[in-house]
């Protein structure tokens, strides 16, 4: 159901699927780990499965990309995010907060972004921090 609604989503307004890559995440899972935990990674890992076979079923774009630090990382100023023990992360630096989910998938489309895919180059430049200090001298009247 996850994987055919996506795919009719990304249908329907003409989009691109993207998904986590995670062809080393069984390295990371120690064999020492609870059951749950492979458990929770497996049904992780088939989800995605079902989703790219949908999209691909019905002729759309599948990208794969990095997942490193995606749900660590604050999309806004690009700092690293303080839990609270729960979902919500919090970043010291801007104040931005946000479900870790959220924040991942937020961060995967930046980074898919910012592959050359959406008209942004490879090495963007960051934008200007202070665009107020490039207007010149006020004209007086």
């Amino acid at each position: 159901k996850i994987g055919d609604s996506i795919a009719e989503l990304t249908s329907r307004y003409s989009s691109i699927v993207v998904l986590e890559n995670l062809n080393h995440l069984r390295d990371r899972v120690n064999g020492g780990s609870s059951l749950n935990k492979k458990l929770s990674l497996w049904f992780y890992r088939r989800m995605l499965f079902t989703i790219g076979y949908e999209a691909l079923e019905r002729g759309l774009a599948v990208r794969y990309v990095n997942p490193s630090k995606t749900s660590s990382t604050c999309p806004r100023c690009g700092s690293r995010l303080k839990s609270n023990g729960g979902r919500v992360l919090k970043c010291t630096k801007c104040g931005s907060t946000g479900d870790r989910d959220v924040i991942a998938c937020i961060n995967l489309f930046y980074r898919y972004s910012r592959c050359g895919v959406l008209g942004v180059t490879l090495n963007a430049p960051k934008p200007d921090e202070n665009p107020s200090g490039m207007r010149g001298k006020e004209m007086r009247r």
